[in-house]
């Protein structure tokens, strides 16, 4: 199988390709610069793993929760390129996204808290129990204030001492008391880390007509 993963929800910009068990990726932190690189940097992918594009079975694609550009640059990209080559698309969040990188290096955690700054004083969040290295979510991704979302992680009755972090919303929720001696395995989501979870999904016939592929905005 050959899939190729795009993820454009926050400041990183990251591309990857699962070419029959082999894994190729590329990665730019480039604010406001979705647009202009996300091409370039898919055909330089593609070049490096020797794949033509009309060879990809699928594509797997982040469509948030983010910047509002920054999830459409990569969802109008996704939806394009599958409409020409006639392809599905397997969708992953981007809080799963940064939870499943962030048991990639805590695989022993056995909760992930994910958050992502949504700005004007509020975060995306969501906590996600660890399942062999898969991850469940634990109730469901939401946008609140800082305060509201200690508030919810308080009120879930985990161990948060024992979680592993992601995101760049982690520092406002230390601001709020919580994690003082805990530190995010990882700021921003990242396309290798979704190959896994997308090949879950076209093997298990969960992937989606480029048109339900929509991007998910939670605010």
């Amino acid at each position: 199988m050959k899939l190729l993963a795009l993820d454009t929800a926050t400041e990183n910009i990251s591309v990857a390709i699962y070419k029959d068990g082999a894994e190729f990726f590329k990665s730019n932190l480039a604010p406001q610069k979705h647009a202009e690189i996300i091409l370039p940097m898919i055909d330089e992918l593609l070049k490096e793993a020797e794949i033509d594009k009309n060879d990809l079975d699928g594509i797997v694609l982040c469509v948030g929760p983010g910047s509002f550009t920054g999830v459409r640059v990569a969802t109008s990209t996704a939806q394009g390129l599958a409409l020409a080559l006639d392809l599905k698309i397997a969708t992953v969040t981007s809080l799963e996204a940064l939870a499943l990188e962030a048991l990639s290096d805590n695989s022993d955690a056995p909760y992930v808290v994910s958050s992502i700054d949504a700005r004007m004083n509020e975060l995306y969040l969501a906590v996600y129990k660890n399942e062999n290295g898969n991850v469940k979510l634990i109730d469901s991704e939401v946008v609140l204030p800082y305060s509201e979302c200690a508030k919810k992680l308080m009120d879930l009755g985990i161990d948060l001492d024992s979680c592993a972090l992601a995101g760049t919303g982690i520092e406002y929720l230390k601001k709020e008391g919580l994690f003082a001696r805990l530190e995010p395995s990882v700021l921003y989501p990242n396309a290798r880390f979704i190959l896994k979870e997308g090949k879950r999904k076209f093997d298990s016939d969960l992937a989606l007509d480029p048109s339900l592929a929509l991007p998910l905005y939670v605010r």
